[in-house]
């Protein structure tokens, strides 16, 4: 009998098609809305650290200046016997300083340093100046400094005058005058500028600098910097200087990314709304077949019917689950594994930026396709509760240990409360307790865009039993109180403005509890809106008196006494697992089957075989079990997109020593491998003991 889709299924699809679409577009246009801020704020920066620097350049020299007149004032005017000496000296310190002179109070030039090349200024009448004479005895007499604008001189070439008035025993006594041309002392701070162009005028409007060809009519307004450069504090006039932002090639190398990343969402939001339609739709035939089963339990043959076609349809939804995880993981271990050993090589900025970009989207894939089989697992009664030795705080710090580096990428501040006298070993599954911690963790991390993380950790053993109560707090947003009782259902997100820029399908803390709740704990949640989160999370464990296994240390670098053969009949996994077998010194073989596989047995030993399972002919558990047969001593390890406990269960029962997934995680690898090498090791030495008995 076949059963229609629900409606809802194709509802709760699009709303995650349309959820990830909006994440995405919301993403692109925020970062180029702050790509556009970020550029306008370097702009004025830039320009105003440049503003700031030519100011003090210019004052710098006039400074000098007012030292010279200071010490004529202080000796009565005595001092002017030095004059030519003291000038030369300040010339000589100060570039932009062409010549200085002494004007009388009648407004003759009676010294000038230094003479050559300015013998025709000497003993010159500025009152036959028309510009000069009225504006120089002005603010002379008001104790004011003088600029001239950008003007031609007497003895050839253009300046600034600055003029100093001296006062000597309270009478006007003349100026202290310098011809002044900053181009070298400019040029000398826009050398650290060569991207972009500078032009400033004086008070008429006339230019009397540039640097790099400057063209403002070529520049959009918001790539000019434009304010008034004010040589002397106290005087009214000023100079426009304008700072030409020329530096486009990072704007459109980011607005491409930007680009790209829009386009990968778009993908990965149709992508995930099919995942989500699938398993919905899996989930519903599962729940008609089980109805169906209750209906007809009156009548024994319709029982067994309906018994068999609720087998097929869990053999059926086990079936698509592993296809889909195949097929969806085989190309992620191709996009993953390259991205791994690309990020090895010497790369552009730009291209490691692209690789990162390509990477953490393929993470953020693969995360909603095991957070999707997760929940299955636990539907269905699948997930497994092992039972090992661990010392939680350990596993609590080890954990914590792998988010340094974003936390510190983030800017955010960890504080961990974790006493070093926690050393209880207990009994549980310790992985379980990883990913609960892992998944409130990363949660945390995702939510708190500035601020802090802070973990307290406890541990009351009570009758034998250790309590285990930690708490994950953060400065992030903060949920809305009316929102507190649905956080754990599944697909639910917050719906403000500040949350929808997180991605996420919704599962995570779904899954967070029903873990806690296989582990007979309890999870609570406390939060205030843009003051941040805490969850609190409590399980009981049976202490243990056996030692906890230690945490694997890294494996040796060099395993290239380590012979290896790769089964698998994609060219691409095979690639890829070659390269990273390479980083530690192993240089493998590989096959495209099964029955080459076992050719290649037959003709020579290996000490570890990596096994495909879904391949044509015979599938890996087939041809690990007749390797088996041919080479006892073989370590096979088997290495699939398959990640159904089933698939687990039959890799172990057809001899496989280990079982990892696809895409390759490098860490689980070489760990699989250090255990193998250290067991080898331990073998051998007792061997070696036994004969020498």
């Amino acid at each position: 009998m076949l059963h229609a889709v629900p409606k809802k299924n194709y509802w709760i699809s699009s709303a995650v098609l349309l959820f990830v679409l909006v994440i995405s577009i919301v993403l692109y246009y925020k970062a180029n809305q702050k790509l556009a801020e970020e550029y306008e704020d370097q702009v004025h920066t830039v320009g105003s650290l440049a503003l700031t620097e030519f100011e003090r350049t210019v004052r710098n020299n006039i400074k000098s200046l007012e030292h010279l007149r200071d010490r004529i004032e202080e000796s009565d005017g005595a001092f002017m016997n030095y004059f030519e000496s003291d000038a030369n000296r300040i010339i000589a310190k100060h570039s932009a300083l062409k010549f200085i002179e002494w004007i009388d109070k009648d407004g003759i030039i009676q010294r000038i340093t230094p003479l050559e090349g300015n013998t025709e200024a000497l003993f010159l009448d500025i009152k036959k100046i028309g510009y000069r004479y009225d504006e120089w005895i002005t603010n002379s007499l008001n104790d004011k400094t003088n600029i001239t604008p950008w003007v031609a001189l007497t003895q050839k070439g253009e300046a600034f005058l600055i003029d100093i008035p001296i006062f000597v025993e309270g009478e006007f006594y003349g100026t202290v005058t310098a011809g002044m041309d900053f181009k070298k002392q400019f040029n000398a701070i826009s050398e650290s500028l060569q991207d972009h162009a500078i032009l400033i005028r004086d008070e008429t409007g006339a230019p009397f600098y540039g640097f790099n060809n400057p063209k403002p009519s070529e520049f959009p307004d918001d790539r000019i910097f434009s304010s008034q450069l004010r040589p002397i504090s106290n005087l009214g006039e000023s100079w426009d200087f304008q700072l030409l932002y020329s530096d486009n090639a990072l704007y459109k190398e980011r607005n491409f990314i930007q680009k790209a990343a829009l386009i990968f969402g778009l993908v990965l939001s149709v992508i995930t709304s099919l995942l989500v339609f699938f398993f919905l739709k899996s989930r519903h035939d599962a729940l008609v077949q089980e109805t169906n089963n209750t209906r007809l339990s009156k009548l024994n043959q319709e029982l067994i019917q309906q018994k068999k076609a609720a087998q097929l349809a869990s053999s059926a939804k086990s079936d698509f689950l592993s296809n889909m995880s195949h097929e969806i993981r085989t190309p992620l271990n191709a996009i993953l594994g390259f991205t791994d050993i690309l990020q090895t090589k010497n790369l552009l900025k730009k291209e490691r930026l692209y690789l990162n970009l390509m990477r953490n989207s393929a993470q953020t894939l693969l995360g909603l396709v095991n957070d999707i089989l997760d929940i299955d697992k636990i539907e269905s009664g699948k997930m497994e509760i092992r039972s090992e030795t661990f010392k939680p705080s350990d596993r609590l710090q080890k954990v914590l240990t792998t988010y340094y580096p974003q936390l510190k990428e983030q800017g955010l501040e960890l504080h961990s409360n974790i006493s070093v006298s926690s050393k209880i070993s207990v009994k549980g599954d310790a992985s379980k307790f990883d990913q609960i911690a892992t998944n409130l963790i990363t949660n945390a991390i995702k939510f708190t865009p500035s601020g802090s993380i802070t973990i307290d950790y406890n541990e009351t053993v009570i009758d034998k039993k250790v309590h285990i109560t930690y708490t994950v707090k953060d400065t992030g947003v903060g949920i809305p109180k009316q929102k507190l009782d649905n956080i754990f259902e599944r697909f639910i997100q917050l719906e403000n403005g500040t949350r929808k820029k997180h991605e996420g399908g919704g599962l995570g803390l779904s899954i967070t509890r029903e873990l806690v709740g296989l582990l007979n704990g309890t999870i609570d949640v406390e939060s205030e809106l843009h003051l941040g989160t805490s969850f609190t999370v409590s399980l009981p464990f049976e202490v243990s008196e056996a030692a906890a296994e230690p945490i694997p240390k890294k494996i040796q670098k060099n395993l290239s006494h380590i012979s290896c053969l790769i089964v698998d009949d994609n060219r691409i996994n095979r690639m890829i697992l070659y390269n990273i077998l390479l980083q530690t010194g192993i240089k493998s073989e590989s096959v495209s089957s099964g029955v080459e596989a076992l050719e290649k047995v037959k003709q020579r030993s290996y000490d570890v075989v990596f096994m495909d399972i879904h391949m044509p002919e015979m599938d890996g558990f087939e041809t690990a079990t007749h390797i088996l047969q041919l080479q006892e001593d073989v370590a096979i390890i088997g290495l699939s997109a398959d990640v159904t406990v089933e698939a687990v269960r039959r890799g172990k029962l057809s001899g496989m020593v280990d079982y990892l997934t696809k895409p390759i995680n490098k860490t689980e690898l070489f760990a699989a491998l250090q255990r193998l090498t250290l067991e080898k090791s331990v073998l051998q030495e007792a061997e070696a003991e036994a004969r020498q008995e």
